[in-house]
């Protein structure tokens, strides 16, 4: 790399770092839990919707998007179809429910629509345990981009990341974080756009990337099976994808902080629906980038991975701008790209664990005052950070699984479960904490032992399209490739992968039904465990504002439902005081046995 490729990279760091120095010195310099969490809920919509697309969006899909498309096809595309369904769900469904409640932590629903303690803290704790293993993979991926292009070792770039992202983190809070994503968000625009234009150019030009993906099946977009084995289908990238995403956009701790950070509920909504664009345009860049790449080595006849170039798949991109992007400043700026990406999702996930881990565990037990609090949320920005920097390194030893694959496969072990709980609490009025708790146990058990089961599977991951390998100078590489090669029909709808049977056939679902496996356990589970109080007539009701509001008229007494207020702007401490510990019901000497 050019030095000014390194001058590109260290201003971005910095100017990162800048935003959260220059957010801690403005306003009310962060001295308050309502700005330092929720910026005082005057934030603007562009800025926020923006946040709330690239902060899914991280290094992993930067990484992880060319790889899938060059290795396994379009498949992955329609995956922005299941997408496109959850932000239309949350949107309409979730946002309205969450928004006028005028909450910080979003598990204060929980509590306040079950009238217990105990399955706020379960759902809270569920939060952080997913957020802890997206952090360390967010942060693996774009430390294997600077160990591949600039030599730095994994555990040094994880280290790298990890760092400035807790330090504009703990400084600038929510404001910082989502100033910062619209800041990085041109960076990871301006590189994929340069990498695309230049792989297109390296490979001979549009013509011969259509012709050489058409010629070898990387165009072949839908396969309808309905079989839950076959890795990418129609079903499970609408579908399956729908249910995985949902609680990325509503019930999300991240997602709900932009949301609720805006003056309105129209401009909630629209936060989300906004992000229905973004994702199919970067959905179109990361697989033409991908098409880019899988036409330029196969006209070469041999790509990295096959040559044992790299050790990963998802390496293709850095060995890319190592040895191929020869013009100063570009490989800098997509190596800042990546890199924006994983700050984008670190500091995202260290500030909303570290909010809720304030509010739903230490303010109801030690009574902080407002300003110890937001000292107390900035120590734990620091400490989430070094944990998920330790998991991340702990990460880089899974080697040969695609990246999506793994971060996919973690978090709907808890996501699936946390979605359920949800889901149960705003559908069904006369569901019970017990319930919505035994549902997410075994919800938890059963996609974490297939999850398991899945990475003991023969074969070292999925199998791989057939690729160019005449040039390929490591005769290992070639006969598994050649044997990944014989395991798909060449005909274009008809390839499909050796489908396993028995225990390994459940190990072999696909990890687009993880989300699906796991929410639908936990709802009918904790349906099954709520009966007794589903079919007493005299169990009461809960209030209509914490039921979905299309199902209001339906669940809900007529005299009640509509009269839900659409926004109450009513202050959150003042709210707590008035309420004291907000529910201090019967059932608090119930819980206390699970305590």
């Amino acid at each position: 790399m050019h030095p000014i490729d390194y001058v590109v990279i260290v201003l971005m760091c910095l100017a990162s770092v800048g935003i959260g120095v220059f957010t801690s010195c403005t306003g009310g310099r962060q001295r308050s839990t309502s700005e330092y969490m929720m910026g005082n809920r005057q934030m603007n919509l562009l800025p926020v919707a923006i946040s709330i697309l690239v902060s899914f969006w991280s290094a992993i899909s930067l990484l992880g998007g060319p790889a899938e498309i060059f290795y396994f096809g379009s498949y992955f595309n329609v995956t922005a179809v299941g997408i496109t369904l959850a932000c239309l769900i949350c949107a309409y469904l979730f946002v309205p429910l969450f928004y006028p409640l005028q909450i910080i932590s979003i598990f204060e629903y929980l509590e306040l629509r079950y009238q217990a303690k105990f399955i706020r803290y379960w759902g809270t704790g569920l939060y952080v345990l997913t957020s802890i293993l997206y952090l360390s993979v967010a942060q693996l991926a774009p430390a294997m981009a600077l160990d591949a292009v600039m030599g730095i070792p994994q555990w040094g770039g994880i280290l790298i990341i990890g760092g400035i992202s807790i330090i504009y983190t703990a400084l600038g809070g929510i404001k910082a974080v989502i100033w910062s994503d619209v800041f990085q968000s041109v960076f990871i625009l301006i590189g994929l756009v340069a990498a695309l234009i230049k792989a297109t150019i390296d490979s001979g030009g549009p013509a011969t990337v259509f012709e050489t993906n058409s010629a070898w099946g990387r165009f072949e977009t839908f396969n309808w099976s309905l079989d839950p084995r076959v890795r990418l289908t129609v079903w499970g990238s609408s579908i399956g994808v729908m249910l995985a995403w949902i609680p990325c956009y509503g019930p999300n701790q991240a997602s709900f902080q932009r949301f609720a950070s805006l003056p309105t509920l129209a401009k909630a909504k629209w936060s989300i629906l906004l992000n229905i664009f973004g994702v199919y345009f970067f959905f179109a860049l990361l697989a033409f980038v991908g098409y880019a790449l899988f036409a330029l080595y196969t006209v070469r006849g041999c790509d990295p991975f096959s040559d044992d170039a790299v050790s990963s798949i998802n390496q293709l991109l850095p060995h890319y701008i190592k040895y191929d992007l020869n013009i100063p400043t570009l490989p800098g700026i997509i190596m800042a790209c990546i890199l924006s990406g994983a700050f984008s999702t670190t500091s995202t996930l260290l500030n909303s664990q570290a909010a809720v881990t304030v509010i739903d565990f230490v303010q109801p037990r030690w009574r902080l005052s407002d300003a110890a609090a937001t000292v107390a949320t900035k120590w734990l920005v620091l400490a989430y950070g070094v944990l998920g920097s330790a998991l991340a390194f702990a990460s880089s030893y899974i080697r040969n699984v695609p990246l999506i694959q793994i971060s996919g496969s973690f978090i709907s072990c808890s996501s699936g479960a946390t979605l359920g709980i949800f889901l149960l609490a705003a559908c069904v009025p006369k569901s019970t904490w017990r319930g919505a708790f035994a549902g997410s146990l075994v919800s938890l058990a059963l996609v974490g032992w297939i999850c398991a089961g899945s990475f003991t599977l023969p074969g070292g991951g999925p199998r791989l399209l057939p690729l160019e390998t005449a040039n390929c100078s490591s005769s290992s590489s070639l006969q598994g490739l050649r044997n990944n090669s014989d395991s798909f029909n060449s005909s274009a709808s008809g390839r499909q992968d050796h489908l396993l049977t028995g225990l390994q056939g459940l190990y072999s679902i696909s990890f687009q039904w993880y989300g699906t496996v796991g929410s639908l356990t936990c709802f009918f589970v904790g349906l099954l465990v709520s009966l007794p109080n589903l079919l007493d007539p005299e169990a009461p009701l809960p209030e209509p504002r914490f039921i979905l509001p299309p199902l209001r008229p339906f669940l809900c007494p007529p005299e009640t439902y509509n009269s839900v207020p659409s926004h109450q702007n009513v202050d959150l401490k003042i709210r707590h005081q008035k309420e004291g510990s907000m529910v201090d019901s019967t059932n608090d000497k119930e819980e206390r046995q699970y305590l």
